[in-house]
């Protein structure tokens, strides 16, 4: 049989890489919905410049958020701030959600889920490499 010892210490998936994996998974697969309702919405045709604007202001917090979620696995400390923002505005965007249509869809309680456990598990005071 082996030992653990032999195994190594398992100091490799400290919890800001796994949350950083996470978050760059999530907010990548976002983008990749966001980006063509970019294209489909025409803001000049009956004033659709607002609905235009929050897409677009989406679409660039999702992106800010894959390009923190890979500094967070690389071991920066500014990437807290940024997925710890992104995390907030998930969980009461998903909660806001659920509230307007009286319902549970999936969807919407996983990710408000997942964001309010990556809130508690986000590393804040010890150092990160």
């Amino acid at each position: 049989m082996a030992q653990l010892s032999t195994l190594g210490d398992f100091t490799f998936m400290k919890p800001h890489r796994i949350l950083g994996i996470l978050w760059a998974v999530f907010c990548g697969y976002s983008c990749f919905n966001l980006f063509p309702q970019l294209f489909t919405i025409h803001p000049t045709a009956a004033g659709l410049w607002f609905a235009w604007g929050v897409i677009a202001a989406m679409f660039l917090m999702d992106l800010t958020g894959v390009v923190a979620s890979i500094f967070l696995f690389r071991g920066a400390r500014w990437p807290r701030w940024v997925v710890g923002l992104i995390a907030v505005y998930t969980a009461f965007g998903g909660t806001g959600f659920i509230i307007m249509t009286r319902s549970l869809p999936a969807w919407s309680v996983a990710t408000s889920v997942f964001a309010l456990v990556s809130l508690l598990l986000l590393p804040r005071h010890e150092p990160v490499a």
